[in-house]
């Protein structure tokens, strides 16, 4: 075969393919839906909404167009012990992800201004920078502030800011749809990361103009997102019909008082073949919070990190997971199972495992949700019951149903309490970890 197609070629693919041409096939695909065609009704008939292990009912949150889903995600597993410390119905309980997003933003920022401070070494060519020579840079300059985050972005803004209520701090227009403004904003950062660059390149003591910069993106944020209350009142009916009223309360106090779940407690494991065993991961340059720590994960072997989940669900806890929810997703039926597209039989394509979906960027941890079921037989997941953060109209009554085949192929990380977790992976937790990559990256 010759490194191009030529016209010898291209008459041998033809026949190729109008000896085997199937009219039908191609008739649909030309008139319907790509996925539409792929459908595997079976599979969908399988999966049913009925799971015999459920936590109670929460109310869903609708992250809008943003990706936060990493902040609601632990928002999803404090909100209800919230509401019964307040003694109010989940329900009628929500807690205010502008509050939060606010600061994530803040703290991205200075965490951007910091990495070039800290910079020992100011490359000349700093304007034109590329991976090979300063992937640091390069990689803060391509998204300083990105929207995307870990787990422990979240629990590192609720210790040191705490949170409120909705009512205290609500969602606005482009915290919801945040695109346009995270453009806006990203700019601005980037324009002061280059000042700052010049500042040291001439040995000039940056931080007088970082102190500036933060002045100008405070008030940005505050424009934009609202300012967030120093301190708050907060009136609601409680679960026997008495009204009740917090008066000036901080909002670090807010959550220290009536939030039960310490969230040092928990710990993120991970499966994910490219990784080894029982060893501690962190990612590189992985925080938003300057003083707190990157996002680290201790890779566990499938089937422990199954039965670590279900052992969490079992005592009524929510488990939060990072996974790829793009990947045999059936919008309509809002079904997660790796058999709901027929694509290898009608169309010839072959899967890859999941170590080589992982190795090649075919699959990869791009969303946060929540375990609250799990349908059971004989001790083993069949389905389970996974709240997403697009409201309660969205999936099913804000639910995916997800098949055990789904879970094991493209669930990636479980957020889990220590308590629940063998001796053998707190051990891993106390190495040195291995780090790697960069928090632009896929993985």
């Amino acid at each position: 075969m010759k490194d191009k197609i030529e016209n010898d070629l291209l008459k041998k693919l033809r026949e190729k393919y109008n000896s085997n041409k199937n009219i039908g096939l191609q008739r649909k695909f030309m008139s319907q839906p790509f996925c539409d065609v792929l459908i595997n009704q079976t599979v969908k008939k399988e999966n049913k909404f009925e799971f015999n292990l459920e936590l109670e009912d929460v109310n869903i949150y609708n992250q809008g167009t943003s990706k936060r889903c990493w902040m609601f995600g632990i928002l999803n597993l404090i909100k209800n012990d919230m509401a019964h410390n307040l003694c109010q119905n989940p329900l009628d309980f929500e807690l205010s992800p502008n509050y939060l997003n606010f600061y994530d933003k803040l703290e991205k920022a200075n965490h951007a201004y910091q990495v070039v401070i800290d910079l020992e070494d100011v490359p000349e060519d700093f304007v034109l920078c590329d991976y090979e020579n300063h992937p640091l840079l390069t990689g803060y300059f391509k998204d300083p502030v990105r929207e995307n985050g870990k787990l422990v972005f979240a629990r590192a803004l609720l210790k040191k800011y705490g949170i409120v209520p909705m009512s205290a701090m609500p969602e606005t227009a482009n915290s919801i749809n945040s695109d346009d403004f995270n453009t806006w904003f990203t700019r601005k950062v980037r324009y002061d990361m280059l000042k700052l660059l010049s500042l040291k390149k001439a040995h000039k003591n940056p931080y007088p103009a970082k102190e500036k910069m933060l002045e100008e993106c405070y008030g940005l944020l505050a424009n934009v997102l609202g300012e967030p209350p120093k301190t708050f009142n907060y009136a609601y009916v409680d679960e026997n019909g008495q009204k009740k009223v917090l008066k000036n309360i901080t909002p670090a106090d807010f959550y220290s008082k009536y939030c039960s779940i310490n969230l040092d407690d928990y710990m993120q494991i991970a499966q994910m073949p490219v990784f080894e065993n029982y060893k501690l991961y962190e990612r590189r340059y992985s925080k938003n919070v300057v003083e707190e720590e990157a996002h680290h994960f201790v890779n566990v072997p499938q089937n422990e990190f199954t039965k670590i989940c279900l052992s969490q669900l079992k005592a009524g806890l929510p488990v939060v997971i990072g996974c790829d929810n793009r990947k045999y997703r059936d919008k309509e039926s809002k079904i997660l199972d790796t058999r709901i597209f027929d694509f290898e039989r009608l169309l010839g394509i072959k899967d890859l495992n999941k170590k080589e979906a992982l190795g090649t960027f075919d699959c990869r941890s791009r969303h946060y949700m929540t375990l609250r079921g799990v349908h059971l037989i004989d001790g083993k997941p069949i389905r389970w019951k996974v709240e997403d953060s697009a409201g309660k109209d969205a999936r099913i009554d804000g639910f995916y149903v997800m098949n055990n085949n789904y879970f094991e192929k493209c669930v990636f990380y479980a957020w889990i309490n220590k308590k629940f977790l063998p001796k053998r992976i707190l051990q891993a937790f106390e190495q040195n970890p291995v780090v790697y990559g960069f928090e632009g990256g896929e993985i």
